[in-house]
């Protein structure tokens, strides 16, 4: 699973722009987050069809990086996702990005983006 990371301007329309590529491309959203700074800004998403995705921004001439990311499926209840970062914080994983990604009869699937892929896979198999 792959999470696109959109350099955009801290500007009115831009998510328009973005959001509208996309559904052209009839790509699905499946998470969505952004953020903002004085220099711009950045939208950070999963869809369900990374090629298509890929594809599609670069038609349009949309500035991205893409990452691989780790899904996990936890209890829906609190605590769940501190566990987690607790336990990758002790690794020294530094967790670059959350998503809930959905919530389905008491679990929860959240997609991570690590500064380490390797050691997350490893503790979260």
């Amino acid at each position: 699973m792959r999470q696109f990371e959109i350099s955009v301007a801290n500007k009115i329309g831009c998510l328009a722009t973005v959001t509208d590529v996309l559904a052209q491309s009839r790509v699905n959203i499946k998470a969505i987050a952004t953020d903002t700074k004085e220099s711009g800004g950045v939208i950070k998403i999963v869809t369900d069809d990374e090629e298509v995705t890929r594809d599609a921004l670069k038609d349009a001439g949309l500035e991205f990086r893409e990452h691989e990311i780790v899904l996990v499926h936890l209890l829906d209840k609190p605590g769940e996702i501190a566990k987690v970062a607790r336990a990758m914080s002790n690794l020294n994983i530094n967790i670059e990005s959350v998503f809930l990604m959905d919530r389905d009869q008491g679990t929860a699937h959240v997609a991570f983006k690590v500064d380490d892929l390797i050691k997350a896979k490893e503790l979260l198999k």
